[in-house]
């Protein structure tokens, strides 16, 4: 799918815009245009564009404040000002106020589509910063050999955005996570990204939460409903736990990846949608075919490209990494200051097992945080199961560097004997100092085998 990048074109003079949208309409752009501040800041708010290119001479409001407000609105839209105004001030103002580029009038055509392009550029590559950061990408955290293996995997399989990707991997691996980097990744990452969960429905209910209902179509059906086909059009849909889609579903879902349309449940027009499938799969799908609860079709239809996500415990040299990675992550979230973490926990930590993968590993992080006892994070602050996993000799409970635990008779004895000693043996001022009577003083020192004689050491 090789979208036209789309560029809003706002100009005021209908001749000049005429021009350029041809010009660029000529090397395959999209171009709205439109001629004044409002129409444009309308135009922000309700569409998505690669490129502003932007007259600041507008006729209803001064051009710098219209830039501005475009900035404010979509900080990852580049937008280059093509203007009368050969003015430095003006120019200083425009590059203040978020221009990517300056061009003056009149400007070579080369001039205006090198500006455009690497305007498109920036965008683009903004625009997969900004759709990984909201993915929360942790699965893009990682040197070991399985996770380099897995993460080339996925932009190959990003580089062909219509072909279906079936994801693998243990409960806790971060499928969810890949399918988001998928889209990332490709040239479906301006368009919506679709979550269903097969599990999370009734097999009465998943059809209609696919490909929608119209009102009447069962009972409850009250009004029109589009499925998730429908709602990730031009994107991708990520279906999880496919494993558990019902047989007489199965063939429904072929024919759209297959290209058919489909109609929602009780409707009778046909609907196609552009939209990149991703399923995932905790389950081994081969031996649902052999056991006939998957049909053999579907399977190979969906597993075009197959990822398996490797467990932790195969990628144990990333630990440390993805430690450090949520450690300050949740430190920011909750407000802390930066911590680190001590040898003894990362040790620990490699040698855990991790039946619950890299989200299991989030949550032991976060709980350490919260529960912390002070200072860096340290074997202490770690669940029992993790602790007991660490090589060596197991801290005691009160800290790594605790005197052994004591009876709370044998407690007061020592405390006694170190009062008495600090004292400088002054059996008065000790007695004053703990509280006690020179008798039970006495006696307590006695039973230390310390003899205290009556007389005060001057």
């Amino acid at each position: 799918m090789n979208e036209a990048p789309r560029l809003l074109l706002v100009e005021d003079d209908e001749d000049l815009r005429f021009a350029l949208c041809r010009l660029l309409g000529k090397h395959r752009y999209d171009v709205e245009t439109v001629g004044t501040g409002a129409t444009a800041l309308a135009a922000v708010r309700a569409r998505s564009f690669d490129v502003v290119l932007l007259d600041l001479g507008l006729p209803d409001r001064p051009g710098v404040e219209v830039l501005a407000e475009i900035v404010a609105l979509d900080a990852a839209l580049p937008v280059v000002v093509l203007t009368g105004r050969d003015e430095a001030a003006s120019a200083v103002r425009a590059l203040r106020a978020g221009a990517f580029q300056y061009l003056t009038k009149p400007t070579a055509s080369e001039e205006i589509l090198l500006a455009v392009e690497q305007a498109r550029e920036r965008s683009r590559l903004a625009r997969r910063v900004e759709a990984e950061e909201r993915a929360g990408l942790d699965a893009g955290v990682g040197e070991s050999w399985a996770f380099r293996r897995a993460l080339a995997e996925v932009r190959a399989a990003a580089a062909a955005p219509r072909t279906p990707v079936l994801v693998r991997g243990e409960s806790g691996t971060g499928k969810e996570r890949c399918s988001r980097l998928i889209h990332a990744y490709s040239e479906r990452a301006r368009g919506p990204f679709v979550t269903v969960n097969a599990a999370c429905f009734s097999p009465s209910l998943l059809e209609s939460e696919l490909f929608g209902h119209e009102a009447g179509a069962f009972t409850g059906a009250r009004g029109t409903k589009r499925g998730v086909f429908e709602l990730a059009a031009g994107g991708t849909l990520f279906l999880d736990e496919v494993g558990e889609l019902p047989l007489d579903l199965q063939p429904k879902l072929l024919r759209v990846l297959e290209g058919h349309p489909f109609r929602r449940l009780g409707g009778e027009r046909e609907i196609r949608a552009d939209v990149r499938l991703v399923s995932a799969t905790h389950r081994a799908l081969d031996a649902e075919v052999e056991a006939g609860r998957f049909r053999l079709d579907l399977y190979h239809r969906l597993r075009v490209v197959e990822i398996a996500l490797p467990p932790l415990r195969e990628r144990a040299e990333d630990i440390a990494l993805l430690t450090q990675h949520f450690v300050a992550r949740i430190a920011a979230e909750l407000g802390r200051p930066p911590l680190g973490v001590t040898p003894a926990a990362l040790a620990a930590l490699r040698a855990y097992a991790w039946p619950g993968n890299v989200r299991e590993l989030r949550n032991v992080i976060e709980r350490a945080i919260v529960l912390r006892t002070g200072g860096d994070l340290d074997l202490r602050d770690l669940p029992r199961e993790v602790m007991a996993a660490a090589p060596g000799p197991q801290p005691d409970p009160m800290g790594a560097d605790a005197p052994p635990m004591l009876s709370l008779e044998a407690a007061i004895q020592r405390h006694v004997i170190r009062a008495f000693q600090r004292c400088g043996n002054n059996l008065s001022l000790t007695a004053r100092v703990l509280g006690i009577s020179r008798m039970t003083l006495r006696k307590r020192l006695r039973e230390a085998a310390i003899e205290a004689d009556d007389a005060e050491p001057s």
